[in-house]
């Protein structure tokens, strides 16, 4: 075999511009493909959080079946809230025997309020450490976050706080359960927490009617409590914690960075940018526009309006 004199070896590689130009190709095609992977990330947690509400919406309908009501949004001011009612129906009874709905929110087992329940925790929104508040209000124990509100009505009842209280008509669904059957007239402990509804009560047809939707958040007061909207959704103390209304002046809102806080403006609104998830009474659940003309957004709102809803 004739070997090549080593003189006559051609020792060939990447000039730096042949180098730059495939670090160029690289980064386009990296500019080109990240946001399709974004986009597709998305579309799946979108997916994962719409399911999330169809779980709960099968939740509602075999609640009501068994106790011929909806739940309440609480029991009363303090004590439990609406998903904790639906914890038997999501296969949750590991932590609904841990509480006690006669009890305040702030004497229940501080280590079970902090069982973060995935159905009520948005994708999207998944950032905040540990799912947990940084502080209850009047001294109770930190739990855990959620991202549903239950639609408490139209923004008629917005004024003077009826959305929130016990005594009051109200056009919602998840409202507050009555004084009168929930025995804190006296300051007695509620039974169990009544709610007012039946689905008979839903006049507007189920299918037109919300149940739960998305909640507002400012991204300043995550994980905060009190009308930061933030706290625990165990903790029944402040409404605008699992409560929502909707309608003339309180439209679907997707700038996380609104100057008020969900206290203020206890709003639908969600981590998805353009749109929202709502589950209907019905069960079916969909994605609305943050666009949404507030007139239909009253509509789907209130359970009795008399108005039909067209969204096509």
């Amino acid at each position: 075999m004739k070997l090549l004199d080593k003189r006559t070896l051609i020792h060939r590689g990447f000039t730096l511009v042949e180098l730059l130009v495939v670090i160029a190709i690289i980064g386009i095609l990296m500019a080109m493909i990240f946001p399709a992977v974004q986009a597709v990330r998305e579309s799946g947690r979108r997916i994962t959080c719409l399911n999330n509400l169809k779980q709960l919406g099968l939740a509602f309908h075999n609640y009501e079946g068994a106790n011929r009501r909806i739940p309440p949004s609480r029991g009363a001011d303090s004590y439990l809230t609406w998903p904790v009612y639906l914890f038997p129906f999501i296969e949750k009874n590991n932590v609904y025997d841990r509480l006690d709905l006669k009890l305040l929110y702030n004497l229940q087992d501080p280590e079970t309020v902090q069982r973060a329940v995935p159905e009520m925790l948005c994708p999207t929104r998944g950032a905040r450490i540990g799912h947990l508040s940084e502080s209850e209000t009047k001294g109770g124990p930190v739990g855990a976050v959620g991202d549903y509100a239950g639609n408490a009505g139209s923004s008629q009842y917005f004024p003077g706080d009826h959305w929130a209280l016990f005594n009051v008509p109200v056009d919602g669904v998840i409202n507050s359960g009555f004084e009168s059957e929930n025995e804190i007239l006296n300051f007695e402990l509620p039974k169990s927490g009544v709610g007012r509804y039946k689905f008979a009560d839903i006049l507007d047809g189920m299918s037109n009617t919300f149940f739960v939707g998305e909640k507002y958040m400012n991204v300043y007061g995550y994980q905060k409590s009190g009308g930061w909207g933030d706290g625990s959704f165990y903790n029944g103390d402040e409404p605008e914690t699992f409560m929502r209304v909707g309608g003339f002046g309180m439209g679907i809102t997707n700038n996380e960075k609104h100057p008020l806080s969900p206290g203020e403006y206890p709003v639908f609104g969600s981590s998805h940018g353009p749109i929202c998830n709502f589950l209907n009474g019905d069960g079916s659940v969909r994605s609305h526009s943050a666009e949404l003309d507030v007139q239909t957004l009253f509509r789907l709102c209130s359970r009795q309006d008399g108005m039909q809803v067209s969204l096509d």
